[in-house]
């Protein structure tokens, strides 16, 4: 595996986090777990893994909701799997159509389990990289990106990489977005890297060159 893929794991039957943790991790995923919906949604928001492998029966807030919360966050692009011992071809359908990746039942085979994460997020790449490809020809072919382009590329970024690209394209400076948002200019300099990665652009200036062709389109958060 050339990249370590994050992975959280919500589920509240504790031997059963902790044996799917045990397993991806010596699958050479980076593994982040929580036993409740509530705590799994946070740690989403903070720390974007790149795939929730989710239960759906669990206290505070159940898998379909949360899965209606993560579906609605500007960052959307992290595969979901429902893991569960709801076994009816409606609770599989009604999970899919809510907008899950795929729907495993318990007890799951973990060469099943592996296959299904391996499959999600190979899509999740391709998909990324065609993105990714058709943002690089659209910085490099005209000066103004349309809307829709615009927009698709807002919502893969936080509400602090819009910010920060917002004065971007302002053409401030590190130090001055450092004072206008009251960050360090280090980490100013951190959330412009993020972007850059995000998004696979390339070059010393293009963070500032995609800054200038969405500008219409940006609004300070």
């Amino acid at each position: 595996m050339s990249k370590q893929y994050t992975i959280l794991v919500i589920e509240d039957e504790l031997i059963l986090r902790e044996n799917l943790k045990e397993l991806l991790t010596i699958h050479g995923y980076k593994m982040l777990t929580a036993s409740d919906g509530e705590a799994g949604l946070e740690i989403i928001k903070n720390d974007s893994p790149d795939l929730v492998i989710c239960d759906i029966r669990m206290p505070k807030l159940d898998g379909y909701q949360l899965l209606k919360e993560v579906r609605e966050l500007p960052e959307n692009f992290m595969c979901f799997i429902f893991l569960s011992a709801k076994v009816e071809h409606e609770d599989i359908r009604f999970g899919m159509n809510m907008g899950a990746d795929d729907y495993l039942t318990k007890p799951v085979n973990s060469t099943d389990l592996l296959a299904a994460i391996e499959i999600r997020l190979s899509q999740r790449d391709k998909l990324l990289n065609e993105l990714s490809d058709r943002i690089n020809r659209s910085l490099t072919d005209k000066l103004d990106m349309s809307k829709e382009d615009s927009e698709k590329i807002i919502g893969r970024l936080s509400k602090s990489e819009i910010r920060i690209l917002y004065y971007v394209a302002q053409e401030k400076s590190t130090q001055e977005i450092a004072d206008l948002i009251f960050l360090s200019p280090k980490t100013v300099e951190n959330h412009r890297h993020n972007i850059s990665k995000k998004l696979d652009l390339k070059g010393g200036h293009s963070v500032l060159t995609l800054a200038l062709k969405i500008k219409p389109y940006l609004e300070a958060k």
